[in-house]
């Protein structure tokens, strides 16, 4: 019960970390002035901790990938070892989708996160400078 408990835990930690991603872009710059600055700058450290992440994968997956901590944690509570491709392979946002009834593929969450993250880069440089 306890274990169940922890995982769930770990599992809606994403949730806020995802909303702020996905949700700055509704906060109009009228509204909060350095909305464009703070998301560049969250994303950015978000981005380098999940390849630094990554990294310590290399020698199990041979490729350089974003792999999130969180979710690693999460995969590892539930029984998954890291070398199992259900660890480094695994999306909160494709998981979470599936809990609201619609099916999302992890590659298209890899898709859409670098869309977002080009579209943060391309609002920072454009409105920051």
């Amino acid at each position: 019960m306890c274990k169940k408990l922890l995982i769930q835990l770990v599992f809606w930690l994403h949730l806020p970390i995802v909303l702020v991603w996905f949700g700055l872009f509704f906060v109009p710059q009228s509204l909060w002035s350095g909305v464009v600055d703070f998301h560049f700058w969250y994303i950015v450290v978000i981005m380098i901790v999940q390849l630094l992440w990554g990294l310590t994968f290399y020698p199990v997956i041979k490729k350089v990938d974003i792999i999130c901590p969180v979710t690693t944690l999460m995969q590892w509570m539930r029984g998954y070892p890291r070398s199992s491709v259900k660890n480094y392979g695994h999306s909160f946002i494709a998981e979470f989708c599936g809990m609201l009834g619609f099916k999302v593929h992890y590659a298209g969450v890899n898709v859409a996160l670098l869309v977002t993250l080009g579209l943060i880069v391309v609002r920072y440089f454009v409105w920051s400078w």
